[in-house]
């Protein structure tokens, strides 16, 4: 690939649990001493709000053959329609579900996915669709301008949480091939790094202290964490600003699902509180229409939060909710609210449901409380978090008026820890990507995450191995062992490699499969021990098998956002032909 400043066009895709977008940026529009000059090119239009909009929902609606019908805000207007007509049984409707990337162990390469009618697809199919869709958009408006730029010309960068594992990176990447996006032309970025990245380029006027505070004027060696508070997740790193605008990982990224769609699960358990689970899943099982109008009500209370006057909300109960509630308990919702826990907090005019700011308050609490309990864990009990003066609040649930009164109120106003906010924190992410397209290099060193390791088979050691693991013809040897490489929490620079040698272990072995496995907060004895997870199968091809013994030296190269390897045939100093996959 040519030098990143070169690159035509670069092309960078936020793909969002909640909302998605694309910004680009031509090679002569790039400017090293004003590299901001970023544009989201797709306004796209909120619906029948008329908004327009940096991001469209992350929304995949297909058809019956599972070809696509729409994305984004066409897509969920759309299939409100549909379930108008009662048509959507017919279709496949996809929302939210990044977040399964996360959850458990996490998406595998043959995992399913339900849409809202429980409806399976393969999940790589339906990432893959949603990459495309965006990817095509780009591609249109490109070609309506007459620019003449084709898929040979652009870097793509796709943006991934921090805390996300290699396998959910690894699967990113597979569904942006699946797309059409050769893997030599994408790159994957790091969101809090990538937000970190664009804000030290904004004056201080860009910034919601209006020109009070700044990133740009921090000094080298600040040490400030970076709050990439998202759709879904919380993102939490901790940075060391260098000469030259460049960044230094200082503590391994960590955070849990702490994000705006957290808050709609807590109005929803709400919601179930009074009337119960399975009022609640026949009515957004039967009533679709009225399920996604009633979150999106809930959606402005949210955006207003903290800015309130008033002492109550209203939101519009749907009448199928209190049919519903009438035929499985025969009261009415406002019947079971009024002898709920709650029904000093709720009160009801003609079909609006009134609930008093401070009851919002605690569900925004719920999860906000979290966050500012894993970011005041990390300032206290770690060398680098006791070394924080900023915290950089980025992402769409950093616009968050309540949310942004309550951090505040808890580090600048508690702990003298000065909270700054971009003016549109929640493209912040999406800018600064295009940025890390052009200058990845300016991220100088990062944390690993985890243990890593390969399975191997070592000599048994009698009264300290089970005997599980001998086998019968081989009783000396010791199976399943967990052989490190590299320790969580080692700082290592771009590029660092580890190099490991395994041999042959038949006669004209043809190729050889090398597990590689990861474990977070201990290191394995054996790679069947819980909390070790196989991260994939580096399959690699013997040049001229012979009857001898042959060694393979494997390069393991760390502190790029995503793992690298290379093989050698020690002897002929061959590169060996080799394939990463992911498990099944």
């Amino acid at each position: 690939m040519t030098s990143r400043q070169d690159i035509l066009l670069v092309v960078a895709i936020d793909f969002g649990t909640t909302y998605s977008g694309f910004a680009i940026q031509f090679r002569h529009e790039f400017d090293p001493k004003d590299p901001t000059k970023i544009r989201a090119p797709q306004a796209w239009n909120g619906g029948k709000q008329n908004l327009m909009s940096y991001k469209t929902p992350t929304c995949l609606l297909l058809k019956e053959d599972k070809t696509i019908e729409s994305f984004g805000f066409e897509a969920e207007e759309k299939y409100a329609d549909l379930c108008m007509n009662k048509e959507n049984k017919k279709f496949y409707y996809y929302r939210q579900f990044k977040m399964k990337l996360q959850e458990g162990q996490g998406l595998k390469k043959g995992s399913l996915l339900e849409d809202e009618t429980q409806k399976t697809m393969p999940a790589l199919e339906v990432f893959a669709l949603s990459i495309q869709c965006l990817k095509d958009c780009l591609m249109k408006l490109v070609e309506s301008q007459g620019t003449g730029v084709g898929m040979d010309d652009i870097l793509w960068v796709l943006t991934v949480p921090a805390i996300w594992d290699d396998n959910a990176k690894a699967f990113m990447k597979e569904a942006a091939k699946l797309a059409g996006i050769s893997e030599n032309r994408l790159s994957i970025a790091l969101e809090p790094e990538v937000a970190s990245l664009f804000c030290q380029h904004l004056p201080v006027e860009k910034f919601s202290e209006g020109g009070k505070a700044g990133f740009a004027n921090a000094k080298p060696g600040t040490t400030y964490m970076v709050a990439d508070l998202g759709g879904g997740t919380a993102d939490i790193t901790v940075h060391e600003r260098l000469s030259g605008n460049r960044i230094k990982e200082v503590y391994k990224a960590s955070g849990g699902p702490w994000g705006g769609t957290a808050v709609d699960h807590a109005f929803t358990q709400l919601i179930v509180s009074i009337v119960g689970g399975p009022v609640w899943g026949r009515f957004k099982r039967e009533q679709t229409y009225d399920h996604l109008e009633l979150l999106k009500d809930f959606e402005c209370i949210k955006r207003t939060l903290g800015t309130k006057t008033g002492e109550w909300y209203n939101i519009k109960i749907p009448a199928t909710l209190n049919e519903v509630c009438k035929e499985v308990h025969d009261q009415s919702f406002q019947e079971m609210t009024q002898e709920s826990p709650i029904a000093d907090q709720i009160a009801f005019v003609s079909d609006k449901m009134r609930m008093k700011v401070g009851l919002v308050e605690k569900l925004f609490k719920k999860v906000i409380d979290n966050i500012v309990e894993h970011m005041k864990r990390i300032i206290t009990t770690t060398d680098a978090g006791r070394k924080i003066s900023l915290i950089l609040m980025v992402g769409g649930f950093s616009e968050s008026p309540f949310v942004q009164q309550v951090m505040k109120a808890e580090f600048t106003d508690k702990s003298k820890v000065k909270v700054l906010i971009p003016q549109q924190a929640g493209i912040a992410v999406l800018n600064g990507a295009v940025l890390y397209g052009r200058m990845p290099e300016v991220v100088t060193t990062r944390v690993v995450r985890y243990t890593y390791g390969v399975r191997v088979r070592r000599k048994f050691q009698p009264g300290k191995d089970p005997e599980s693991k001998k086998k019968q013809n081989k009783p000396e040897y010791c199976y399943d062992a967990f052989k490190p490489f590299m320790k969580e929490g080692t700082s290592v620079e771009r590029g660092h490699k580890v190099i490991q040698s395994y041999s042959t272990s038949r006669p004209f072995q043809e190729d050889m499969d090398v597990y590689v496995y990861t474990a977070a907060g201990f290191v394995p004895e054996f790679v069947t021990d819980n909390g070790c997870h196989l991260l994939g199968i580096l399959k690699v091809k013997v040049p001229d098998p012979s009857e001898k013994e042959r060694n393979l030296v494997v390069l393991f190269r760390f502190g790029s956002t995503t793992l690298a390897m290379l093989a050698i045939e020690e002897d002929s100093k061959k590169v060996c032909a080799t394939v990463f996959g992911l498990p099944e």
